[in-house]
């Protein structure tokens, strides 16, 4: 029999608490990011795009998708070290 089919090529390593918190903060402030989105493009339509709360909003949504994505890159699993070599 054939081993069983991995989606993954190299094993990885399970993802540890820190890396399920980083995760579950990814989808947050990709949440967060979308909301202060809509809400910027709603006082883009009704104050314009000089009011100061329309560009705090668009400011708020690039930091909010910047976290999301550094924190889904740090919430990767990663391969296993390859074992060491010893030279003696």
């Amino acid at each position: 029999m054939s081993p069983p089919m991995s989606s993954s090529p190299t094993p990885t390593q399970p993802r540890g608490i820190g890396r399920t918190i980083a995760l579950i903060s990814a989808g947050m402030s990709l949440t967060c990011a979308i909301l202060t989105l809509g809400l910027a493009f709603w006082f883009w339509k009704s104050h314009g795009i000089a009011h100061v709360y329309t560009s705090s909003l668009l400011a708020t949504t690039f930091f909010f998708a910047s976290a999301a994505v550094v924190l889904r890159a740090m919430s990767k699993r990663q391969a296993p070290l390859p074992p060491e070599e010893k030279t003696t």
